[in-house]
């Protein structure tokens, strides 16, 4: 495995798939800590490809998967059921394995079907109840937007 290059806080990795087994590696960390700690782990979950091999990695691994909460840090304002949909992306990839058994009540997607305002208003009252999260996972695209 290759060492981190670390420079000013920053841990580079020499590939995506480097890049999405170390932060496999910290968010179970973060999850076995903060179950420990206070009986769940809430995480906002990013979208995009390097986070569907995070997730894809995720699925393999053994983990205390019912007391995870799953958030969305963004989402496309298409039909619940669209293939382009970050939640459809997390639903095929971690939440399809046998193996991750987390609760549906726990799986808090953004309504985005119902359009950007109505959507925001909605999801502002559960992201209020769920602060703070444990981690929060923030992607950057090719051309530079984040959630």
């Amino acid at each position: 495995m290759n060492k981190p290059t670390t420079q000013a806080g920053w841990t580079i990795k020499p590939s995506a798939d480097d890049v999405a087994r170390f932060a496999c590696d910290k968010i179970m960390q973060c999850a076995k800590q903060s179950i420990a700690e206070r009986g769940e782990f809430k995480i906002v979950l990013a979208g995009g490809t390097t986070p569907e091999k995070v997730y894809r990695l995720l699925a393999d691994l053994p983990c205390d998967w019912q007391h995870w909460q799953l958030y969305l840090g963004d989402e496309r304002c298409l039909p619940a059921d669209d293939p382009q949909r970050n939640s459809s992306m997390v639903k095929g990839t971690l939440l399809a394995s046998p193996r991750v058994k987390i609760p549906a009540s726990h799986c808090h997607f953004i309504p985005a079907e119902k359009g950007a305002k109505q959507a925001a208003q909605l999801y502002q009252e559960v992201v209020s109840k769920a602060l703070p999260f444990d981690m929060v996972l923030l992607g950057m695209g090719e051309d530079g937007h984040t959630a």
